[in-house]
Formats: structure tokens, C-alpha cells, sequence
């Protein structure tokens, strides 16, 4: 009876220790796996960020890197929108483009996008400063009918301008309205 009594016992143990091993053999993997993710988090693959000493007992402690440019608090621009410039600018692109253009619903919308990205460019490489420059192309079949066209803004009188251009030929009628929004 005391046989079978510890032989009970050292089969508890047994499964105890065996228990035991699947659960150390769990844990290490676990750690293992923490250890190879551990450069993963935080900051260490941001670059101009970096450590510092360790002064927790959690993780490196992370330093931004001071400012190079203080802010200016500059409320106009260095640069203004010129309207006749603008207006010189796209006179120039129109008569390149549209002068001998004849309306056509599959080349007109492609002639309108073409338009509105050289104006863009043109305008961009006058580098005003600090504006937000946007171009409304539209191009219309001229059959006696009045043509109307709205856009509204937030708008800002002392810094924001414009600069809207309209031309005829026989078979078509294009507006293009350029704008220059002040970004604060």
C-alpha cells in the first residue's frame, strides 16, 4: 500500500515537473521573442532623435533635438500677389493654346486641364510667398446663351486677390480665374 502511495505521489510529481517544463518552455520564448522586438519600439528608428541615459528602470529616455528656426511671427508676405503679372502670365499660356481651338466634347475638358496646369506652374515659379495658388479653367460651347459662373472663398481683402481672364472664339468660350489665398 505505501508502494502504491508513492508511486501515486512520483507520478503527481512527474506531471507536476513536466507541467512545469511546457510552462518554462512557454516563458523563455516569450522572453526570447521581447528581446528580439525590443529595438522595435520607441523611437530608435526615428532619425534626429536619441537616447539619452537610462534613468527609469521601464526604458531609454528620449530627447527631441532642439529647434534650428525660432518662429518668425511674419504676418505679411515677403513677396505679394501681382496681378499683372499674373494676368501678362496667362495672356502669354492662352494665346500658345487656345486661339485656334474649335470645341470638342472629348479634347475641351483635356485642353482645360492642360491650361489650368501650366497657368499653375507659371504662377508657382513666380514664388509668391506664402500663397495658395488655385486655378479654375472652364472652357463652354458657344450657342447664344448666357454663361454665369460662381466661386466663393473665405476671403481676406487686404492680402487675397485674383485674377479672372475670358475669351471668345467661333466654336468655344474659356474663363480662367486664378487665385491667390494668403496662407497664415
Amino acid at each position: 500500500m505505501e508502494e502504491r502511495r508513492k508511486s501515486k505521489v512520483s507520478m503527481q510529481v512527474l506531471k507536476s515537473q513536466s507541467m512545469v517544463k511546457s510552462a518554462g518552455d512557454i516563458g523563455p520564448k516569450s522572453i526570447s521573442r521581447l528581446r528580439m522586438r525590443k529595438t522595435s519600439f520607441g523611437f530608435t528608428g526615428v532619425p534626429g532623435i536619441r537616447p539619452i541615459e537610462r534613468t527609469s528602470q521601464v526604458g531609454m529616455e528620449f530627447r527631441r533635438p532642439p529647434l534650428m528656426y525660432l518662429p518668425t511671427y511674419q504676418l505679411d508676405p515677403r513677396t505679394k500677389f501681382d496681378n499683372e503679372v499674373v494676368e501678362i502670365e496667362t495672356n502669354k499660356i492662352l494665346d500658345e493654346t487656345f486661339t485656334d481651338h474649335k470645341y470638342n466634347d472629348q479634347e475641351s475638358p483635356n485642353l482645360a486641364l492642360r491650361i489650368a496646369g501650366e497657368v499653375m506652374r507659371k504662377i508657382k515659379d513666380l514664388n509668391f510667398n506664402r500663397y495658395r495658388i488655385i486655378t479654375v479653367v472652364t472652357i463652354a460651347q458657344k450657342r447664344a446663351q448666357c454663361f454665369n459662373n460662381a466661386i466663393t472663398f473665405l476671403w481676406d481683402h487686404e492680402r487675397d486677390s485674383y485674377v479672372d481672364l475670358r475669351r471668345e472664339v467661333n466654336t468655344a468660350i474659356i474663363q480662367v480665374t486664378t487665385f491667390g489665398i494668403y496662407l497664415d
